[in-house]
């Protein structure tokens, strides 16, 4: 029987202090469950932010949201 399992790649999160996150090793996966830490649910959230947070390239894009800061 196969048995498949998402992961998520992770990376270092040195300086991050929005929420907590845990130790991590570069470029290491986090088996993602059901049963994860909260800081590892912490790493998973910031590593997904951090992939997200881009400029695409194409014009044709709507407008990034502004920021409230």
């Amino acid at each position: 029987m196969i048995v498949m399992q998402p992961v998520l790649e992770i990376y270092a999160c040195e300086g991050f202090a929005l929420w907590p996150a845990g130790e991590s090793t570069p470029y290491g996966l986090l088996p993602l469950s059901g049963a994860l830490a909260l800081e590892e649910v912490g790493t998973a959230v910031m590593c997904i932010a951090d992939h997200n947070n881009f400029e695409p390239d194409e014009d044709d894009d709507p407008p990034r949201p502004l920021s409230t800061r």
